[in-house]
C-alpha cells in the first residue's frame, strides 16, 4: 500500500466520522412534504446554525464521494 493510499485512507476515515457528527446534529424535520411545498422559501435558503450544519454535511459528503472514488480508483 503506498504512502498516498494510506493517506487518502486517513482522510477518509475522518470525513466518515466528521460526516456522521454533523449529521447527527441536524435538528429533524417532522412537518412532511406538504409543510416543505407550502414554505419554499425556507426549502432552498437555511438560515443560523440550521445552515450552517447543513452546508457542512453537504461538503462532507462531497468529499466522503470524492475520496471514495479516489480509493477506489487507486486500489485497482
Amino acid at each position: 500500500m503506498t504512502i498516498l493510499m494510506s493517506v487518502f485512507i486517513a482522510l477518509f476515515a475522518f470525513v466518515c466520522i466528521g460526516l456522521i457528527f454533523f449529521v447527527l446534529l441536524q435538528v429533524p424535520k417532522q412537518a412532511g412534504l406538504s409543510a416543505s411545498m407550502a414554505s419554499s422559501g425556507e426549502l432552498f435558503g437555511g438560515r443560523g446554525v440550521e445552515g450552517g450544519l447543513v452546508r457542512i454535511s453537504s461538503i462532507l459528503g462531497g468529499f466522503f464521494m470524492l475520496l471514495a472514488l479516489l480509493i477506489g480508483i487507486l486500489s485497482r
